[in-house]
Protein backbone atom coordinates (compact mmCIF):
# COMPACT_ATOMS: atom_id res chain seq x y z
CA UNK A 1 0.00 0.00 0.00
CA UNK A 2 1.50 3.20 -0.91
CA UNK A 3 0.09 6.78 -0.64
CA UNK A 4 1.16 9.81 -1.99
CA UNK A 5 -0.07 13.89 -2.19
CA UNK A 6 1.28 16.22 -4.69
CA UNK A 7 1.29 19.66 -3.78
CA UNK A 8 1.07 22.77 -6.43
CA UNK A 9 0.21 19.73 -8.58
CA UNK A 10 -2.32 21.51 -11.01
CA UNK A 11 -0.23 20.40 -13.97
CA UNK A 12 -1.62 16.93 -13.07
CA UNK A 13 -5.28 17.63 -13.17
CA UNK A 14 -6.01 17.40 -16.00
CA UNK A 15 -4.78 13.95 -16.72
CA UNK A 16 -6.79 10.71 -16.06
CA UNK A 17 -6.51 8.50 -13.07
CA UNK A 18 -4.59 5.91 -14.88
CA UNK A 19 -1.86 8.12 -16.34
CA UNK A 20 -1.15 9.50 -12.67
CA UNK A 21 -0.70 5.89 -11.31
CA UNK A 22 1.50 5.09 -13.95
CA UNK A 23 3.51 8.20 -13.62
CA UNK A 24 3.74 6.97 -9.91
CA UNK A 25 4.48 3.47 -10.47
CA UNK A 26 7.00 4.13 -13.68
CA UNK A 27 8.79 7.21 -12.91
CA UNK A 28 8.96 8.63 -9.57
CA UNK A 29 8.38 5.87 -7.14
CA UNK A 30 11.47 4.05 -8.67
CA UNK A 31 13.64 6.82 -8.88
CA UNK A 32 13.30 7.37 -5.07
CA UNK A 33 13.31 3.74 -4.00
CA UNK A 34 14.55 1.09 -7.47
CA UNK A 35 12.64 -1.32 -5.33
CA UNK A 36 10.03 -0.15 -6.56
CA UNK A 37 10.40 -0.71 -10.29
CA UNK A 38 9.77 -4.36 -9.78
CA UNK A 39 6.24 -3.62 -8.10
CA UNK A 40 3.39 -4.61 -9.46
CA UNK A 41 0.08 -2.36 -9.58
CA UNK A 42 -2.64 -4.33 -8.22
CA UNK A 43 -5.16 -1.28 -7.22
CA UNK A 44 -5.67 2.12 -7.07
CA UNK A 45 -7.48 5.09 -6.19
CA UNK A 46 -6.76 8.74 -7.36
CA UNK A 47 -8.20 11.44 -5.55
CA UNK A 48 -7.57 15.05 -7.13
CA UNK A 49 -9.16 18.11 -5.30
CA UNK A 50 -8.21 21.54 -7.21
CA UNK A 51 -8.00 24.43 -4.82
CA UNK A 52 -8.38 22.76 -1.78
CA UNK A 53 -5.60 24.29 0.00
CA UNK A 54 -6.06 24.92 3.42
CA UNK A 55 -5.08 28.22 4.74
CA UNK A 56 -4.21 29.36 7.91
CA UNK A 57 -2.54 32.55 9.60
CA UNK A 58 0.30 32.66 12.36
CA UNK A 59 -1.41 32.42 15.64
CA UNK A 60 -4.82 30.58 14.38
CA UNK A 61 -3.78 27.76 16.33
CA UNK A 62 -5.77 28.39 19.38
CA UNK A 63 -8.83 29.10 17.22
CA UNK A 64 -8.55 25.50 15.67
CA UNK A 65 -11.18 22.72 16.57
CA UNK A 66 -9.58 20.78 19.48
CA UNK A 67 -9.47 17.01 18.76
CA UNK A 68 -12.84 16.49 21.36
CA UNK A 69 -15.20 18.11 18.94
CA UNK A 70 -17.58 20.18 21.05
CA UNK A 71 -16.25 17.58 24.21
CA UNK A 72 -17.59 14.60 25.49
CA UNK A 73 -20.08 15.69 27.86
CA UNK A 74 -22.14 17.58 24.61
CA UNK A 75 -21.02 15.40 21.76
CA UNK A 76 -19.52 12.28 22.78
CA UNK A 77 -19.17 10.37 19.32
CA UNK A 78 -18.02 13.25 17.63
CA UNK A 79 -13.99 13.62 17.28
CA UNK A 80 -11.76 15.86 15.04
CA UNK A 81 -8.72 14.66 13.19
CA UNK A 82 -6.41 16.97 10.87
CA UNK A 83 -3.29 18.42 11.03
CA UNK A 84 -5.62 21.07 11.53
CA UNK A 85 -7.08 20.25 14.99
CA UNK A 86 -5.78 20.82 18.91
CA UNK A 87 -4.72 17.73 20.26
CA UNK A 88 -4.36 18.99 23.76
CA UNK A 89 -3.30 16.45 26.23
CA UNK A 90 -2.54 14.35 22.83
CA UNK A 91 -0.48 17.15 21.29
CA UNK A 92 2.13 15.18 19.06
CA UNK A 93 5.10 16.80 17.20
CA UNK A 94 5.00 19.72 14.93
CA UNK A 95 2.00 22.07 15.51
CA UNK A 96 1.79 23.10 12.16
CA UNK A 97 0.27 21.57 9.53
CA UNK A 98 1.88 18.06 8.46
CA UNK A 99 1.27 14.79 6.94
CA UNK A 100 1.70 13.14 10.04
CA UNK A 101 0.19 15.21 12.00
CA UNK A 102 -3.20 14.31 10.34
CA UNK A 103 -2.00 10.63 10.54
CA UNK A 104 -1.47 10.50 14.35
CA UNK A 105 -4.68 12.87 15.19
CA UNK A 106 -6.87 10.06 13.36
CA UNK A 107 -5.41 7.56 15.48
CA UNK A 108 -5.94 9.67 18.27
CA UNK A 109 -9.59 10.52 17.35
CA UNK A 110 -10.25 6.58 16.72
CA UNK A 111 -9.00 6.29 20.51
CA UNK A 112 -10.65 8.66 21.77
CA UNK A 113 -14.23 7.60 20.32
CA UNK A 114 -13.69 4.20 21.63
CA UNK A 115 -12.45 5.25 25.65
CA UNK A 116 -16.14 6.50 25.55
CA UNK A 117 -17.89 4.58 23.09
CA UNK A 118 -16.81 0.57 23.84
CA UNK A 119 -15.81 -1.45 26.99
CA UNK A 120 -12.32 -3.58 26.44
CA UNK A 121 -10.75 -2.12 23.89
CA UNK A 122 -7.30 -1.76 23.07
CA UNK A 123 -5.91 1.59 22.28
CA UNK A 124 -3.72 2.13 18.99
CA UNK A 125 -0.61 2.88 20.84
CA UNK A 126 1.02 5.88 19.41
CA UNK A 127 4.49 6.27 19.61
CA UNK A 128 5.81 9.97 21.32
CA UNK A 129 8.05 12.01 19.32
CA UNK A 130 11.85 12.10 20.22
CA UNK A 131 13.53 15.29 21.78
CA UNK A 132 14.46 17.61 18.81
CA UNK A 133 18.60 17.22 18.34
CA UNK A 134 21.29 19.65 20.05
CA UNK A 135 21.78 20.94 16.80
CA UNK A 136 18.58 21.97 15.52
CA UNK A 137 17.50 23.35 19.29
CA UNK A 138 20.88 25.85 18.64
CA UNK A 139 19.65 26.25 15.41
CA UNK A 140 16.09 27.46 16.97
CA UNK A 141 17.50 29.50 19.82
CA UNK A 142 19.96 31.33 17.33
CA UNK A 143 16.89 32.01 14.72
CA UNK A 144 14.59 33.71 17.60
CA UNK A 145 17.82 35.91 18.76
CA UNK A 146 18.19 37.24 15.05
CA UNK A 147 14.92 38.06 14.54
CA UNK A 148 13.86 39.78 17.97
CA UNK A 149 16.44 42.61 15.84
CA UNK A 150 14.06 41.94 12.24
Amino acid sequence: VVACDFYNAGGLMSLSEEDIAKILTDELLPSSVSKFADAKLVDSWVGKYGGVVSWFSPGSFTRRPPLEGAGNDILPNVKCAGDWVRMGEREHGAKGLCQERAFVSGFEAANSLMRVSADGFKEHEVLPVREDEWQFKLGVEINREVMKFL
